[in-house]
């Protein structure tokens, strides 16, 4: 995911400067976004626009605040460890996971609302019209996914009764379901497109007719010492989502038109999967949190204690 950086903290008996930081380089208060050392997604701009609605929200209060994007890119792991550290990381954007919850401070907002969690698969191109013909979960069952390792969608997708087949390496995965290793490599709505351009697919495309569906949110996280910048970034968004501008830029935001308009979203069948991570049902039927709302039986009749060990 994209992450967000800000420059280093400034010592400040001002309790409202301390929810946005000083860059020593500039004259106004300033959050700075630096790109991945990863080339696969192109994301920083809705990441930078949505945070700077959140900081725009809240200026009457905390003062104004400018999100800059960085062209210094560093990977993803030294960017979790400079926020550990409190080493010009202050703020990330990043898929919830527990690990991250325990470690730094997360900010309860579904920044895509939800959309990581749908996801579309890459399939061998001549495959188009057996996929055509699943209509159930059950015919689903009969095809093999491809994932990394370490993913979490291994969990979920095996415990629906979906085989899957993994490898440590993410490029391997194109060569393996062009060799026919397994059928579909699923990827998150937002990303797939972005993908497609970056990779080789040749004798590959991005399937056509359904969409697996679990509830896996975006958070931005901060440092667990940095409380008054997380209130601030959610009360942002919490206003924006009240007043209906958070939606008119999700709606709008390129990223996400391409989903709905070029990907056909909506009119894809889809299958609602239970995430044994993300099941309390005051999350998943969070008014205005998610691109739909969830059934209310997702996970009922699955073990979650069980499902999550």
């Amino acid at each position: 995911m994209i992450l967000i950086v800000i420059l280093p903290l400034l010592l400040s008996s001002d309790p409202a400067s301390a929810a946005c930081r000083l860059s020593p380089s500039s004259t106004t208060e300033q959050l700075v976004l630096p790109l991945r050392a990863e080339v696969r997604h192109d994301h920083h701009s809705y990441f930078v626009q949505l945070l700077q609605l959140a900081l725009d929200k809240t200026a009457k209060d905390y003062g104004p605040c400018d999100v800059v994007l960085s062209q210094r890119a560093k990977p993803q792991a030294r960017l979790y460890q400079e926020l550990s550290r409190q080493e010009n990381i202050h703020i990330i954007d990043a898929t919830v996971m527990p690990e991250r919850n325990e470690r730094f401070q997360a900010i309860p907002f579904p920044l895509l609302k939800g959309l990581m969690g749908y996801r579309i698969a890459f399939i061998r191109a001549d495959d188009q019209p057996r996929f055509n013909q699943v209509r159930t979960l059950e015919d689903l069952r009969a095809f093999r996914a491809g994932q990394g390792d370490t993913w979490f969608d291994v969990q979920v997708l095996r415990m629906h009764g979906i085989p899957v087949t993994t490898t440590s390496k993410y490029e391997s995965l194109f060569r393996m379901l062009r060799a026919g290793r397994f059928d579909f490599f699923p990827r998150g709505a937002q990303e797939v497109m972005s993908e497609a351009e970056s990779f080789d697919i040749s004798g590959l495309a991005v399937e056509s007719s359904l969409v697996l569906a679990y509830p896996w949110p975006v958070y931005f996280y901060v440092n667990k010492e940095h409380t008054l910048l997380a209130e601030r970034v959610e009360e942002g968004l919490m206003r924006a989502r009240a007043d209906g501008s958070f939606d008119e830029f999700f709606r709008n935001h390129p990223l996400i038109v391409t989903v709905f308009e070029q990907l056909n979203l909506e009119q894809r069948t889809q299958f609602s999967l239970c995430n044994p991570q993300h099941s309390d049902p005051l999350l998943l039927q969070q008014e205005g949190a998610w691109i739909r709302p969830w059934p209310e039986n997702l996970c009922a009749r699955f073990s979650i204690d069980a499902a999550t060990r």
